[in-house]
């Protein structure tokens, strides 16, 4: 019997594997946004519960990114990767069953733990098996199908829990268990080359905020969440309230900026690969903080629609090119640690995203809306100045090609030597 994929290249699968793991995860974090604030009401929550339940995921995911990047780093990919999936197919099938806001909480919690635990390894997955100067390309590709994740999941669960409530957890964890099972069998660590080096977890975090662009990467990721933070609560109000749109019109208008954030992000991939990273997070993020003022100032909703078409296109242009930026630090810097800085990223990202509507809300009700806007732009021009003084262009490593990255996953490896972890896929 003909196995399925005998003839794929190894690394395409497992781009394929991560791409379809984060896409499963991003459709189930927003397939619950038209309808769960809703439910949970129905069953007794107030606006606070909801809140909490809402960001019971991001806290749980700032307390487990960075040790699961360390643990990630020091045993390996495979067991996070596959444990994320089985986690959050746990808790969809137990989503329906909860009946009380606590129970809401947990499953939530569940959902964060699940999300840690694969993007934990996804992206460090992708810079292990395409380390050459085709990297910006592939982790262009796994940002963009991460995103139409999060732009058919509201579509989707507000379509589905019109019909039954029950649908849309069940089709989160039908594809979840699918892909848990797929990757038990077919995604393999080579023998004992689980582990990258023997190395204390605090010696690696030093080591890599030793490399100056991992450090500003962290900060801009910090500070930039702050932005969309805010905007996702503040700007539906003040679009219902300006312009007297539904839920159903202002849904469209955000997911008309998820469309060209994720339909950017492969192209914007290539071009860092061939040009370099430096320029792009400049000039996307002066453009940002220009077309961001321009927001209050718009009369009409084309006008406002456009701007914010064109916040959301010049964000992929500044943010895309941060990951492939601090895989080739890190390579530059002869480290292997990509999990572990990329959940120190992803803990920067969940401060951000927490503390923003906080600041936000703050922002606007003693300034008004327009203040929240000339405070982000102030931020992102200080972001560039920061940028052009202090950023560096990696290395790119022009010599690995495609073909030969496919050659050495599929070679016998010399475990004495300290060289990044390399994934087989079982035959």
């Amino acid at each position: 019997m003909q196995r399925p994929f005998k003839k794929m290249p190894r690394s395409t699968e497992i781009l394929i594997m991560v791409c379809t793991s984060a896409f499963v995860d991003s459709l189930g974090y927003g397939i619950i946004i038209p309808f769960l604030p809703q439910y949970a009401m129905s069953l007794g929550a107030s606006d606070l519960d909801v809140g909490i339940i809402f960001a019971a995921y991001a806290l749980v995911q700032l307390v487990t990114t960075i040790p699961f990047g360390l643990l990630s780093d020091r045993y390996g990919r495979r067991p996070f990767m596959i444990s994320g999936m089985l986690l959050l197919g746990m808790a969809s099938l137990l989503f329906p069953l909860a009946q009380t806001v606590h129970l809401m909480i947990i499953c939530r919690a569940i959902q964060g733990l699940a999300a840690a635990a694969t993007w934990s390894s996804a992206v460090a997955l992708v810079a292990d098996t395409f380390p050459g100067n085709d990297k910006g390309t592939k982790l262009g590709i796994t940002a963009g199908v991460t995103n139409m994740g999060g732009i058919v999941g509201p579509l989707l669960g507000g379509a589905l829990s019109d019909v039954n409530f029950n649908i849309p957890f069940l089709l989160i964890a039908t594809l979840s268990i699918f892909m848990f099972a797929y990757m038990f069998f077919r995604l393999k660590l080579p023998p004992r080359e689980n582990r990258v080096e023997e190395t204390s977890y605090i010696k690696m975090i030093r080591g890599a905020l030793r490399i100056r662009n991992v450090v500003i990467i962290i900060v801009i990721n910090a500070l930039t969440m702050i932005f969309w933070g805010f905007i996702e609560p503040l700007m539906p109000p003040y679009l219902s309230g300006r312009f007297s749109l539904s839920s159903t019109q202002i849904g469209i208008i955000f997911g008309a900026m998820s469309l060209i954030y994720a339909s950017i992000q492969p192209l914007v991939g290539r071009l860092t690969d061939k040009y370099g990273q430096k320029r792009f997070i400049i000039a996307g993020m002066t453009l940002q903080a220009s077309i961001g003022l321009l927001i209050p100032l718009c009369s009409d909703l084309v006008s406002l629609t456009i701007c914010l078409v064109l916040i959301a296109a010049v964000g992929a242009i500044a943010w895309t090119p941060l990951t492939p930026l601090y895989v080739e630090s890190l390579q530059d810097g002869k480290m292997e640690a990509y999990a572990t800085v990329g959940s120190l990223f992803g803990t920067a990202y969940y401060v951000g995203y927490i503390i923003g509507p906080v600041i936000g809300t703050l922002v606007s009700s003693h300034f008004g809306f327009g203040a929240v806007f000339i405070f982000n732009s102030i931020i992102l021009l200080a972001l560039v100045l920061l940028s052009k003084f202090y950023i560096k262009d990696g290395k790119r490593a022009a010599s690995e090609t495609p073909q030969t990255m496919e050659s050495k996953i599929s070679e016998p490896r010399n475990t004495s030597h300290k060289k990044p972890q390399e994934l087989t896929i079982s035959k």
